[in-house]
């Protein structure tokens, strides 16, 4: 038998404390606001809000910093979407949000009113710890990129399920005959 009991010195983060995995941040390119930050995150914007020391109080809090004329990506805690949903769907700049695929909830319905561009990845997401070191894990549920004034970067296209990704490309066609065609990426799997 056991007979006595081992305490592990354990830090206990929350999932709202994950952050977007660095190949998704790199792939995402820049944004101006990352309203959802933390101190070790891969978004690139050169404004960020949440729980990070060196910022002043009063620009901690995403949903009262002002986002006007400002190009958001927004990966918000995942225990209360609602608020960040309706901060998006009001913002008239360029959004990007990376959520859980969930359309039966009250914050996908007020995502829904900004009329977004829905494309949900191809794979689960395998989401980084809040803190350098930390343990990574695979989301037990589907993400999506829901956007609005934006278009993610081609190189990112191939991990997304898009209906339509138009892109220009020259063809080789019959002597004399050169042209261009517009390929689509279609929804494959998707009942017509």
């Amino acid at each position: 038998g056991v007979d006595r009991i081992t305490t592990l010195n354990l830090k206990i983060v929350s999932t709202d404390e994950w952050r977007t995995p660095k190949w998704l941040a790199d792939a995402l390119g820049p944004f101006d606001l990352d309203p959802c930050s933390n101190a070790s995150s891969h978004v690139r914007a050169p404004s960020r809000c949440g729980p990070i020391e060196e910022l002043a109080s009063a620009q901690r809090d995403g949903l009262a910093y002002d986002w006007a004329s400002l190009s958001v990506f927004c990966n918000p805690p995942y225990s209360n979407v609602l608020p960040w949903a309706a901060k998006l769907r009001d913002h008239t700049g360029p959004w990007c949000a990376l959520v859980k695929l969930d359309p039966t909830t009250k914050w996908w319905a007020a995502l829904m009113e900004a009329s977004p561009t829905i494309a949900p990845f191809r794979k689960r997401l395998k989401f980084e710890g809040a803190f350098e070191g930390a343990q990574s894990m695979t989301a037990n549920f589907p993400s999506v990129l829901v956007y609005s004034a934006w278009r993610p970067p081609a190189a990112l296209v191939p991990n997304l399920w898009l209906s339509t990704y138009a892109v220009t490309q020259a063809t080789t066609r019959a002597p004399g005959a050169a042209g261009e065609r517009v390929r689509r990426d279609n929804f494959q799997g998707a009942s017509k």
